[in-house]
């Protein structure tokens, strides 16, 4: 039990450690499309500022409440240069990382897309990872995390959020390699 406990916490370590270095992979290579996970702060602008400075011609923002409305999504770019005049997406149906990715995969069959940029904060990306790659075989996926630059390690939510990410993590792996009877091979 001590050494499971010991694992666990170590486990813990190496997941903080991969968020902090992890980073935006190769800033130069174009994808069919950007693909943003809303329930993070600076998300949706990161993906407005890839999608304007032309890192894909196709934006989809999946998650998005149903309130919400492209104009209003479309307001919140100040930026420059101005965002292309069409083909920004949003999805409505997720609410879960799960369902995001479940979302996007219906996205990208019908506009036959063959890479994303995944973008979605950086204590996310590793599940987010493991939904989409799960989903998406033969998709090429670039992740784009975003850093949370509004709490640090001083912030108590910093830590709760990677917790319970963590923890998440530790679930869905598990989960999949069951699913795809990986365990067994």
């Amino acid at each position: 039990m001590f050494l499971t406990f010991i694992v666990w916490i170590g486990g813990y370590g190496a997941f903080l450690s991969n968020v902090h270095a992890i980073k935006p992979q190769d800033m130069v290579t174009k994808t069919d499309a950007i693909v943003v996970l809303t329930g993070g702060n600076f998300r949706i602008s990161t993906g407005l500022s890839l999608f304007a400075n032309g890192l894909a011609p196709e934006l989809f923002i999946t998650g998005v409440h149903n309130m919400v409305t492209q104009n209003e999504i479309i307001a919140l770019w100040k930026g420059t240069p101005p965002l292309p005049e069409c083909c920004i997406t949003l999805g409505h149906q997720a609410t879960t990382t799960y369902g995001n990715a479940l979302e996007a995969k219906e996205w990208i069959e019908e506009h036959d897309i063959k890479s994303i940029r995944l973008v979605t904060s950086a204590y996310h990306m590793k599940r987010a990872m493991l939904e989409f790659q799960d989903m998406l075989k033969g998709t090429d996926i670039i992740v784009h995390p975003v850093e949370q630059t509004d709490y640090t390690e001083k912030d108590v939510l910093f830590w709760k959020i990677t917790f319970d990410e963590y923890n998440k993590v530790i679930y869905r792996t598990v989960y999949l390699a069951i699913k795809n009877q990986d365990f067994l091979k």
